[in-house]
């Protein structure tokens, strides 16, 4: 079986209105490092204006270790996620990042908005999760 994501919570707040789940908008803070290394790839901190990022949860939208790791988080909590490189960028690599690269991300999140309830339909129809709708699951 393909190695899954490692998820180590650094912070857990002590108030949890709200967990993260599928379909849901993320604001996220993170720093991507190369785990053979160490070396840091990306920061949103650094790089992008100092602004956090958006994305939505479980569409495929970030990784797919993202979508995996980040799920039932609450807002003000920081995770750890070491990513294998199948739930990663795999044997292509992107950009900075080499192929098969193992990847560690250090995620802030900042705050959850429900996300267009198009993707949990989606999600609750497609059965066996392979992006595409058969006429049975519709």
């Amino acid at each position: 079986p393909a190695a899954d994501v490692k998820v180590e919570v650094l912070h857990k707040p002590f108030l949890c209105h709200r967990k993260t789940k599928w379909g849901d908008m993320m604001l996220v803070h993170y720093e991507g490092f190369l785990e053979r290394d160490g070396s840091m790839f990306h920061s949103t901190h650094k790089h992008n204006n100092g602004q956090p990022m958006w994305f939505t949860l479980g569409i495929r939208e970030a990784l797919k270790g993202w979508d995996r790791g980040l799920k039932d988080m609450c807002v003000g909590e920081k995770r750890k996620l070491t990513i294998p490189p199948a739930l990663a960028y795999g044997k292509e690599g992107k950009g900075k990042i080499p192929p098969e690269s193992t990847l560690i991300f250090n995620i802030d999140l900042l705050e959850i908005r429900n996300g267009p309830r198009s993707h949990e339909s989606f999600q609750e129809m497609d059965l066996n999760d392979d992006w595409k709708l058969s006429k049975q699951e519709v």
